[in-house]
This record gives structure tokens, C-alpha cells and sequence, in this order.
């Protein structure tokens, strides 16, 4: 039980902590950079709430155990296997250069030990997940091709910290070379145990914890699990991390993972909390202060040698120039785990104080950078257009098309908007950065390219004067502004239909130029709409009005429709009519029919309302005007009476 003293400090130091995230939030500073000020302000160089540190570490070591056991929840191999190669390549070449330059300049710079050098430059080489990830989340880029690829590496760092800690003896001289394949070997038949025996028994367990239908006993059991499996783990030489980290990697493909991952974060976020204070108590405020030219310079040569790092490995594993750059920003401060690797090394006697503490000081300082990094990140990307056009525009092949449509993307949007265009006959071209998109697209008979959507280049390569418009499905909303404007310069007048996130984003988009921007956040709360009212029994045409209602009401900027009757001014007999349209193929029965030669009325019990032909809508119809091919007719009648009118009008 905690003493009373040391249960007052815990309170007075959460209540810093508080104080510090709430107020700094205003600055954009990330939690855990305030959870590390906290340290420091309630830490022996401050105003002394703790005075040894070492009293909150057996609670902070708890925190970092259930932290590890999350990202191991989080970390899904399934999702990884997707886009393994690039991940592996541009990860490993990240970790490896980054550390090799960090390592190399040390030892040119100074008379540094080269494992000094290397454990350094491994420390360096980690990026921070938890701010990163925040950051893209807010900016709406975790879905974007630097996004994805940003987590895909953030990811396998967090997998490398395994090894990386396993190197920390070896590197501290406290196992020889020659014992290195023996350490090695230990290591991993510890990790398979460890793997093997959470595979096997920790499902079993919260089978058997949930049989019991008692709803305290779950969050019991995944306390035990991550506490317990960490603990057997440094019986068995690894450290309490790594095990942890295992335990929740086995469960993260169970049934269990997302009641896992509820149930412990709560006491994660409140015990890794002490973690990073723990981490703030250690840096020495008079050594900092002191050496505070220094410790910006470092932060600064950090983010610039890591990003560059980083950007390099990228294009050498055929990233596109833009999201190598992009990404390799997002990668340009020390991360949370390199603080683990960290205090590993000071308490293997590997790292001196002096040392130690510059390091403690650079890192807080990239980590307080990286919101302001992420931001500035495309437009650095874009000064270096030049050299990227170069690379992207690369799209030889193309036909000389006109009056075809440009598609930019093809996820799933884009498959759809294609099979469209391709059913209806109307030519297209797609253009994406996925290299290995391009490649299976291609082979199914896809007429798509390899380029980037932004470049002007690429969009002339794709013949932009000559189209008749452009879908936008890019998933990078700082893209979509950059293609609207681009495209805009080369064609004023070209219709540009984009598809965005955000109501926000769809009204920046349209006020640079795009003709429609439809947003996802509000297209998808119509449709929910849509299907309450559908099975609600509210006809068809009713749920059409007032979904244009809301769009307009909600889009200030998205172009106003042909005005259409409110729904409270519909007679209530026209309110229940439900109205379908059928488009007349060339090859139908009912082309070149006169309306009273098809008879519908009699045949099948539905009306042709008005037939839309072009551009053009005809609604005073008379008996003798005639279906052309391609026209859209709208029927008016119930259910079984448009079917029937369906079948006379294709087959007679």
C-alpha cells in the first residue's frame, strides 16, 4: 500500500499535469510533452513535489507496460500484410539510415565510443506514435498515401524496439561478441515462449473469464494478462516491455481485442502518464538551461537529418518524391519508445549523464515541433515540384483521348466511378500514385497510369484540355486543393467533381474552384436518412425532396439545383407517389415507340411523367411524341407497376 506521503505527491503532480495539458492545449502542445513539463516543474529541479524520482518508477513502469500492451492490440497484422513490402523496405532502410548517419557524424564530430554512437543514433532513429498519429488524425490524413505510410513505419518501429532493446547489453559491453549468438538465441526462444504461450493461453483464459458472465472480471483478467505476461517475461530475460508488447500482438487478432483495448485504456493513459513525468523528473533544469544553444541546435539537426534520412529511404524504396518528403517530415522527432531505450541504456552504464540529459532535452523539443511540422510539411513537399514532376510525370502510353473523363484515385471510389463510365461507354483514363495499384489495375485492362494528380505535368500527360471533366477521389486533402487549383489554371472552364471528407473541406475545395464537392461526413448522414425513412414507408420522391433540402441547407457553397417545390407545399396525394426513372438503351423494344404506341398505362399501370433527353427535360408530353435511344423516362406508379413498365419498354 502506497504511503501517505508518497499518495499526496501522486495527487499534487497529477494536478501540474492537469493544469499543464489543459493550458498548453491552447498551444497545441502535446499531451505528452505537458506530462513531461509537469516532471520537470514537480520534479528535484523544480518545486520539488518529489524529490527522488525513483518513488513514482514501479508505477510508471506499470503505465509503460500497459502501453505496450496496446500497441500491441493496435498492431494489426492482417492490415500489415496489405502493404508489407513497402513498410519492411522503407521502415528498415529509415531505422538502419537514420541511425547510420546519427552514428557516422557522431563519431567524425567527436570522441565518442562507436557503440555510444550507434545505441544513439538507434535512440534517434525511433519516431514518436502517439503524437504523430494524433496529429494526422486531426488533419485528416491518416488515410492519405503519406498517412498510411507514415503508420505502416511507425508501426514496424514499434515492433523494431524488440530487437532494439536486446542490443542495449551487447552494446554496453556487458555481452561479449562471441556470447552474442547465444544471447540471440536466448532471446528468441524467450520471445517464441513468450509469443507461443500468449497464443495459446491468454484466449483460453478470457474464454473462461467471460464464461463467468461477471463484468468485473474482465478488466481483471487483461490486468493479469499484460502485468502477468510482462513479469514472466523478465523472468525469462526479456524486458517487462517487450512481453508486454507480445501479450497484447497475440490477442490483437482475437475476439477480444476491442473489449481488450476499452477496458485498459483508461488505466494506461493514467499510468503512462506517470511514465513521461518520470521522464520530466530526470532532466536536470540548471544543465539544461545552461546548455540551451546546444540542446536547440541538436533538436534542429535532428528533424533535419531525420527527415532527410527518412525522405532518402523512402525514394529508394520507389515512394513518390511528395509523400517520401511528406512522410519523412512526420518522422522527424524522437518518439516515446526511444525514451524506453533510453533509460535502458543509462542503466546499462552505456549512456553518460552528461549525455543523457542533452539528449532528454533535444527530444522534448522535436516532440513540442511536430504539430508545426505536420503542418508545414506539403507545403516544403512542394518546393520540390520540379524535381518530382520529373518523376511522375512519367506517364507514357497515354492515347490521344478527347471528350473522356480524368479519374484521379482508384480505391474503391474510384472502381466505382470507372465501371460506370466504362457501362455507359464514356472513355476514361485513371491516374494514381500506388505503384502496385497501377500494376493490378492494369492487368485486369484498366486504362490507368502511374502519376501524380498535383503535377501539372501529369495532368496534361492525361490530356486535361481535351476532357470533359474530373472525378476526384484522392484521399490527401492537401492534394485535392493542389489538383483543384492546378487543373483550374490549365482549364478554367472544365468541370472538376470532388469527393472530400469534411463539410469544411468541401467548401475550401469549391470556393478554389471545384465545381461539386461532395463531402463524405455529410453524403453519409443523408444516406442514413434515406434508409430510416425508406423503412418507414415514406415514398421515394418525398425522401429525395427533403434530402435536397438538406443539401442545400447545409452546403452553402454547393450549386443550387433547379428550384424544386419544399415538401409542406406538395399536396399530400402527390407526397405518396412514388417516382422511378428507366434509361432507354439502344437496343430496347421501346425506341423509336411513340408514347401511345407503348401504351404503358394500359400495360402496366404506370405513367411516363417526363422523359429527360440530354440536357433537356420535356414534361407537356403528348401521345405522339417518340422515346429516343438514351433518354431517361420517369414513372410514376407503385412497385410492381414500374417493373412491368420496365419489361414492355426493353422486350415489347
Amino acid at each position: 500500500m502506497l504511503e501517505h506521503n508518497l499518495l499526496a505527491d501522486l495527487v499534487l503532480t497529477y494536478a501540474v499535469a492537469l493544469f499543464l495539458v489543459v493550458t498548453l492545449a491552447r498551444l497545441r502542445v502535446p499531451s505528452i510533452v505537458a506530462m513531461m513539463l509537469a516532471g520537470v516543474v514537480a520534479g528535484p529541479w523544480g518545486i520539488r513535489i518529489i524529490d527522488t524520482p525513483e518513488e513514482v518508477e514501479m508505477l510508471a513502469e506499470i503505465g509503460i507496460v500497459l502501453l505496450l500492451f496496446t500497441v500491441g492490440l493496435d498492431f494489426s497484422l492482417a492490415a500489415m500484410k496489405q502493404i508489407w513490402r513497402t513498410i519492411l523496405a522503407a521502415g528498415s532502410l529509415q531505422i538502419v539510415g537514420t541511425a547510420g548517419l546519427v552514428a557516422a557524424l557522431l563519431v567524425l564530430a567527436g570522441r565518442i565510443p562507436i557503440p555510444v554512437a550507434i545505441f544513439i543514433g538507434l535512440f534517434v532513429a525511433l519516431s514518436s506514435t502517439a503524437i504523430v498519429l494524433k496529429g494526422l488524425a486531426e488533419r485528416n490524413e491518416l488515410s492519405s498515401p503519406h498517412g498510411r505510410l507514415t503508420v505502416g513505419i511507425l508501426l514496424l518501429q514499434d515492433l523494431a524496439i524488440v530487437v532494439l532493446l536486446l542490443l542495449v547489453p551487447i552494446l554496453s559491453g556487458k555481452t561479449t561478441l562471441s556470447a552474442v549468438p547465444m544471447a540471440l538465441g536466448k532471446a528468441l526462444l524467450a520471445i517464441a515462449a513468450v509469443a507461443g504461450g500468449s497464443r495459446l493461453v491468454l484466449p483460453r483464459l478470457l474464454r473462461f473469464v467471460t464464461a463467468s458472465r461477471r463484468r468485473e472480471a474482465f478488466p481483471l483478467a487483461i490486468l493479469v494478462a499484460s502485468v502477468g505476461t510482462a513479469w514472466l517475461s523478465s523472468l525469462l530475460g526479456l524486458s517487462m516491455a517487450v512481453g508486454a508488447f507480445l501479450a497484447g500482438l497475440m490477442l490483437a487478432e482475437s475476439e477480444f481485442s476491442h473489449q481488450a483495448y476499452a477496458e485498459v485504456r483508461p488505466i494506461r493513459d493514467v499510468l503512462s502518464g506517470l511514465f513521461f513525468i518520470s521522464l520530466g523528473m530526470l532532466i536536470e533544469l540548471p544543465v539544461v538551461l545552461a546548455h540551451l544553444p546546444l540542446i536547440i541546435g541538436v533538436a534542429g539537426a535532428i528533424i533535419v537529418g531525420k527527415a532527410a534520412a527518412a525522405s532518402g529511404a523512402l525514394v529508394a524504396s520507389m515512394s513518390p518524391l511528395r509523400v517520401a518528403i511528406m512522410t519523412g517530415i512526420g518522422l522527424a522527432q524522437v518518439g516515446e519508445f526511444s525514451f524506453i531505450l533510453g533509460r535502458a541504456g543509462v542503466d546499462s552504464g552505456l549512456l553518460p549523464s552528461a549525455m543523457w540529459q542533452t539528449m532528454l532535452g533535444a527530444s522534448v523539443a522535436t516532440m513540442i515541433a511536430t504539430p508545426s511540422l505536420l503542418a508545414m510539411a506539403p507545403s516544403v513537399a512542394s518546393l520540390f515540384r520540379t524535381g518530382e514532376s520529373v518523376r511522375t510525370s512519367v506517364v507514357t502510353g497515354i492515347p490521344a483521348l478527347s471528350g473522356h473523363v480524368i479519374v484521379l484515385g482508384f480505391g474503391v471510389g474510384g472502381r466505382l466511378v470507372a465501371r460506370s463510365l466504362r457501362d455507359l461507354g464514356v472513355p476514361y483514363i485513371i491516374l494514381e500514385l500506388n505503384g502496385a495499384t497501377v500494376r493490378r489495375a492494369r492487368a485486369e485492362g484498366e486504362r490507368i497510369f502511374y502519376g501524380d494528380a498535383t503535377s501539372p505535368e501529369s495532368l496534361h500527360a492525361a490530356r486535361l484540355e481535351h476532357a470533359i471533366a474530373i472525378v476526384s477521389l484522392l484521399s490527401d486533402p492537401d492534394a485535392a486543393e493542389r489538383m483543384v487549383k492546378t487543373a483550374r489554371q490549365i482549364s478554367p472552364a472544365i468541370p472538376i467533381v470532388v469527393r472530400t471528407r469534411y463539410r469544411l473541406e468541401a467548401e475550401r475545395l469549391q470556393a478554389l474552384g471545384a465545381t461539386v464537392a461532395v463531402a463524405e461526413e455529410l453524403e453519409a448522414s443523408l444516406e442514413v436518412v434515406a434508409q430510416m425513412l425508406a423503412r418507414l414507408h415514406v415514398a421515394g420522391n418525398v425522401i429525395e425532396t427533403l434530402l435536397d433540402v438538406f443539401r442545400r441547407e447545409s452546403v452553402s457553397l454547393r450549386p443550387v439545383r433547379a428550384p424544386r417545390p419544399m415538401l409542406q407545399s406538395l399536396p399530400e396525394a402527390i407526397q405518396q407517389m412514388p417516382v422511378a426513372t428507366h434509361r432507354v438503351g439502344n437496343s430496347q423494344w421501346g425506341v423509336g415507340k411513340s408514347i401511345g404506341e407503348l401504351n404503358l398505362r394500359a400495360h402496366s399501370g404506370a405513367s411516363i411523367l417526363a422523359i429527360q433527353r440530354s440536357d433537356t427535360y420535356l414534361t407537356a408530353l403528348s401521345p405522339a411524341d417518340r422515346i429516343e435511344a438514351n433518354d431517361v423516362l420517369y414513372l410514376v406508379g407503385d412497385e410492381s407497376d414500374v417493373m412491368l413498365a420496365r419489361q414492355r419498354l426493353m422486350e415489347g
